[in-house]
């Protein structure tokens, strides 16, 4: 999908810079591979708002790779995001105490894969235009990852177990939310408010939670009233975080 944005057009840059974007792809496959690591290995109710932490990560990194100035208010909206998602991902099921230090270590390594995915695209991307930058960094990572196409299932077997289409599905949604993500930082860069926005997404989790809850769950798997308290607060939390970031 990302060689549509060679329409953008960019400045092609030396082959002895290539390793930027080969960088750029390889941090991907790295972020991507802690994030499925942090939910196979442990729990996805820690993992969740361990990798939220990246919206901190991210302005407390970006003096050392961009030249942002990052205002207090700024920094007030990343804290208030972090608190949100924190919120937003509570859950009533118990969690197995020794899979909390996997969801931990994996989730923060992840975390930390996409700070720097993050900062660097907003470093690098202007000198070769997101048009050129971007499918040469993903084209990296499809290559990468046929490292661990040994380790994938067959078809055959995923259409058994009636997985095949929602991996499809899922897979659609993942590059249609990279492509936005990483067009937006190379072309306006400013990642930490981009973080920042982009943790609205908690709020439509808890929209979706509430719908199913009410039209296709039943009542042994619907969430208690403290948890969508704890979602609501969690995602006016994350409403007020955009709204001071961006004003």
């Amino acid at each position: 999908m990302f060689p549509i944005f060679t329409l953008m057009g960019g400045t092609m840059q030396p082959v002895v810079m290539l390793w930027q974007p080969a960088v750029i792809g390889g941090l991907f496959i790295v972020g991507q591979l802690f994030t499925l690591l942090a939910v196979a290995r442990g729990d996805v109710s820690i993992a969740a708002p361990v990798l939220g932490v990246k919206v901190l990560l991210v302005p407390a990194a970006s003096q050392f790779f961009v030249d942002d100035e990052l205002s207090r208010r700024v920094w007030i909206a990343a804290a208030l995001a972090v608190a949100g998602i924190v919120c937003v991902q509570a859950r009533d099921a118990h969690v197995d105490r020794s899979r909390v230090a996997a969801s931990i270590v994996f989730a923060f390594l992840a975390a930390c894969a996409m700070t720097l995915f993050d900062l660097l695209i907003q470093r690098w991307a202007p000198a070769w235009g997101a048009g050129y930058f971007l499918p040469i960094a993903f084209m990296c990572a499809a290559l990468l990852s046929l490292v661990f196409l040994q380790l994938a299932d067959r078809p055959e077997d995923l259409r058994g177990r009636r997985a095949l289409r929602p991996l499809l599905v899922g897979a659609v949604l993942m590059a249609v939310q990279a492509m936005g993500m990483t067009v937006t930082l190379g072309v306006f860069g400013d990642a930490t408010r981009v973080n920042i926005v982009y943790s609205l997404r908690g709020i439509w989790g808890v929209v979706l939670t509430w719908v199913l809850a009410h039209k296709v769950l039943d009542s042994s798997t619907k969430n208690s009233h403290r948890t969508m308290v704890m979602r609501l607060i969690g995602a006016a939390l994350i409403g007020v975080s955009v709204v001071i970031s961006v004003t």
